[in-house]
């Protein structure tokens, strides 16, 4: 039913050009409607979100910067240790006092702030670790090495700050257990999503700092606190508080150290944290997709530390009241669309109208009338579409002479050629008559040579671009006669080709070039004797030619230098020609399944292999048939 409708509908439309021009307008009145509304709840949910995001610039911005200062705090709590000189002379010394102090300085350190969870402290020099936890009521001594295994020890020792902060959130949605809170039983809230300890405030961060000596850089001490969230939910509390708000702390890392709101996928948080430039130097806010819900995304990096605090709020709660508005507007647009269409089915009569003289001329024109001229008038595109029109015209018969004319220019430019085609034939025809006279003479060698060079020229001039194998092996004959009657028994040529490949067809000239490159590039530089071996041989469906030789070889800088040539296809080398004319050839006759292959050591002679299909008919230029 649906299917017979709309064959219908196009059928209606598709029939006029009048039918055309009406759907078309009130599909363009029809979508300028949806788009002013759109635009309007585009308008009205941007005005919502920029008002939002200015209420939470300033917010993210100052709490950052709360958060810097308690970073700063901090560092500065745990450094104290090291303008303690006391302190420092204890943890080397060896005296019944040392431990002592260190012991009091512990407490002092844990009783300082009641966001402090765990403090420890450990000295490598003599092995002990001493610790204070609300886990466990009086101060832990014990004597370890174990600290030093530890991921946090490596990085504070090889940090230029000497510290290394480690996060008491986990993404799970619980605490984690660290050096200096080892036996406390953390937990996480299910409720909200807010890490919460034993007590009720969870971890926030445990910071380690290294105490080293100046002289050599050796660690003298490790200091580590725990941090529970009391003074990080306090310097939150200014935060929205809408419904389904993310607000997330992470260090530059992009490591998790606080979360509240919705758990989001750890992945889609990866991708985001990934995307805020570490150089930002304000409030910044961008648009975020996790699963099916899109996010306004709003983060502040801290300048000090490069920390990074963001929210993530749904705009579905953004956007709420925009979208009432929305159906409003689309009410009101389906009234003014109506009153559209009937203005232009008015207008499209009157367009048409001049469309159909205009129609009539080129049927004509169709018909070979190339004399219909008419103007339509006004000034409008229908005129000058009209005048266009008569230019054709005019242009049309000058193209009509104009290839009269070329075809009598092509006709003379044939007989040029045949003219040329003369000169080759007429060297042939003297070579045969130098040899007859040869005969005459009894001068069998000159005869040779002549008949040889008579049947190579004959066989170059061969319009051809393939041809048997038997005919190539019978002028590479031709051309070791000549080249052997230069060369003696320095040269000497040895061809075996299975009978099975006789008949196949091979580019013109393939084996011949390639015996040539092994008397420039072989013979020339040698004194000795070479042995050019050519075997032509049937393996799988594929004809495989080889021509090979004892001659110097190629050293292998070279032979990957005419390699890469090859693959690049480009002649900036005097002797890679005719190599790169034979790849060219074959893979435009034969297509991929054709590949030329070089093999040689420097002083152990040259090899190179030609693999086309085994075909017993003509191949044609791959680029015109596929």
């Amino acid at each position: 039913m649906i299917v017979k409708l709309w064959q219908r509908l196009h059928g209606y439309i598709s029939s006029k050009l009048r039918n055309q021009l009406i759907t078309l307008f009130s599909a363009i009145g029809a979508c300028i409607v949806i788009l002013l509304t759109y635009l309007s709840y585009l308008q009205s949910a941007g005005m919502n979100r920029d008002n939002f995001i200015e209420s939470n610039r300033k917010i993210l911005k100052l709490v950052n910067q709360n958060l810097d200062g308690y970073l700063g705090r901090i560092d500065e709590l745990s450094i104290s240790l090291r303008k303690d000189a006391q302190f420092m002379d204890a943890i080397i010394s060896k005296e019944y006092g040392g431990p002592l102090y260190i012991q009091n300085q512990l407490k002092n350190l844990y009783y300082s702030s009641d966001d402090i969870e765990a403090v420890s402290i450990y000295t490598p020099i003599n092995g002990m670790q001493y610790t204070m936890s609300k886990a466990f009521v009086n101060l832990k001594q014990e004597a370890t090495n174990a600290p030093q295994a530890q991921r946090w020890y490596r990085e504070a020792s090889q940090s230029k700050r000497f510290r290394s902060i480690e996060s008491g959130f986990s993404s799970d949605g619980t605490t984690t257990t660290t050096p200096a809170s080892r036996e406390e039983d953390a937990g996480i809230g299910e409720g909200d999503g807010t890490a919460t300890g034993k007590n009720g405030s969870g971890h926030f961060l445990i910071f380690h700092r290294i105490l080293i000596n100046i002289a050599d850089k050796k660690p003298l001490a490790a200091v580590s606190i725990s941090y529970n969230l009391n003074e990080i939910k306090r310097i939150l509390k200014d935060m929205t508080g809408k419904s389904g708000e993310y607000i997330g702390i992470y260090n530059e890392a992009n490591e998790l150290f606080y979360a509240e709101g919705p758990q989001l996928a750890e992945a889609e948080t990866a991708k985001l944290l990934k995307s805020i430039p570490v150089d930002a130097t304000d409030t910044e806010h961008q648009s975020w997709t996790i699963g099916k819900e899109q996010y306004l995304a709003i983060y502040n990096v801290s300048q000090e530390n490069g920390w990074k605090l963001v929210t993530l709020t749904p705009y579905s709660v953004l956007n709420k009241e925009a979208s009432q508005a929305r159906w409003i507007n689309l009410i009101a647009g389906a009234a003014v669309v109506v009153l559209l269409i009937f203005f232009i089915v008015v207008a499209a009569n009157a367009i048409t109208r001049r469309l159909m003289k205009l129609s009539r001329q080129i049927t004509m024109l169709g018909d070979g009338n190339f004399e219909v001229q008419s103007e339509i008038e006004g000034s409008d595109e229908i005129a000058h579409l009209s005048r266009k029109y008569n230019q054709m015209i005019v242009r049309i018969n000058e193209l009509i002479g104009e290839r009269y004319e070329m075809q009598i220019n092509e006709r003379n430019a044939r007989l040029i050629a045949l003219e040329a085609q003369i000169n080759p034939h007429f060297l042939y025809n003297s070579l045969q008559a130098i040899s007859t006279e040869a005969i005459i003479g009894g001068q069998e060698n000159i005869q040779e040579m002549v008949d040889a060079l008579a049947s190579s020229l004959r066989y170059a001039i061969k319009e051809a671009e393939t041809v048997r194998m038997k005919e190539e092996l019978a002028h590479v004959g031709n051309y070791m006669l000549l080249q052997q009657a230069r060369f003696g028994e320095r040269l000497q040529l040895h061809v075996q080709a299975e009978d099975a490949v006789m008949e196949a067809w091979i580019p013109k000239m393939t084996v011949q070039i390639l015996v040539e490159n092994t008397i420039k590039h072989g013979l020339e530089q040698m004194t000795g004797k070479m042995d050019v071996r050519v075997l032509a041989e049937a393996q799988g469906g594929s004809l495989i030619i080889t021509v090979s030789d004892n001659g110097p070889g190629i050293t292998q800088k070279r032979l990957s230098e005419i390699r890469s040539l090859l693959d690049s296809r480009v002649l900036e080398y005097r002797e890679g020609i005719g190599l790169n004319n034979i790849h060219a050839r074959i893979k435009l006759l034969f297509g991929p399944e054709s590949e030329l292959q070089i093999r040689s050591r420097h002083g152990e002679g040259t090899a190179v292999i030609v693999t086309l299909p085994l075909r017993e008919e003509r191949p044609y230029v791959q680029g015109y048939h596929h």
